[in-house]
């Protein structure tokens, strides 16, 4: 395999609001990995996990077949859902986002972030930007973007970055990593280039979502 094919992500595709009774909702294929996300809310929070000055969010993330963290890949997408949507314009309400893994075939965590920021975006809910998932591997020294799983388990070691952008014109000074989880032994040049690496290409998952939107709207602009 070329370094140009290393550093390609893989082929996307989106269906939004295919699930009738969810306020938003996102089939996902990223490559051969399929990943579901609904988005339900902002609407009523029962008293035990009511927040009195911003929203209270809710992440439930299902694995299929694979073995994944489910706490921390929770974790990790609350957390960035949190950054993302205006929470202090919901007081006392919730925010249910569902996460489930269809189809397996590597980068599962940022094919989530991916479904679930298109299906954030098609709830209509108010954000102050939009974020997506990157994952690279570090393949005999070299770093491979959006492996599928079988370069996954050959890695040394894998990054998963939630890349956020906060400025709709894609500006390069307002995109930023702002989580990210590690899996391996690595150096700290290898993790900074991989970095780079993410923020490079989270432009190209950005057009991606902006052209989804486009059909979702019918919008030729």
């Amino acid at each position: 395999m070329t370094d140009e094919n290393l550093q390609k992500l893989r082929l996307m595709r989106a269906q939004l609001g295919f699930l009738q009774k969810s306020d938003g909702s996102c089939n996902l294929e990223q490559g051969n990995t399929v990943i579901w996300c609904n988005v339900n809310g902002p609407g009523d929070c029962v008293s035990s996990k009511r927040l009195n000055n911003k929203l209270y969010v809710e992440v439930v993330y299902r694995c299929g077949k694979s073995n994944c963290n489910t706490i921390k890949a929770n974790r990790l997408l609350k957390s960035v859902i949190e950054q993302t949507v205006q929470s202090i314009r919901f007081p006392r309400a919730m925010l249910a986002v569902t996460i489930q893994e269809l189809q397996i075939d590597g980068s599962n965590l940022a094919a989530a972030l991916n479904a679930s920021c298109l299906a954030l975006l098609d709830s209509g809910i108010s954000m102050n930007g939009i974020f997506c998932g990157v994952n690279i591997c570090d393949l005999n020294g070299k770093l491979m973007l959006d492996p599928n799983l079988q370069f996954c388990q050959k890695a040394s070691s894998q990054f998963t970055f939630a890349v956020k952008c906060s400025n709709f014109l894609w500006k390069t000074n307002s995109i930023r990593v702002v989580a990210c989880d590690t899996d391996g032994v690595f150096n700290y040049a290898t993790f900074e280039a991989a970095q780079e690496l993410a923020i490079e290409s989270a432009n190209e998952i950005f057009m991606f979502y902006r052209e989804t939107m486009q059909r979702k709207l019918n919008l030729s602009c």
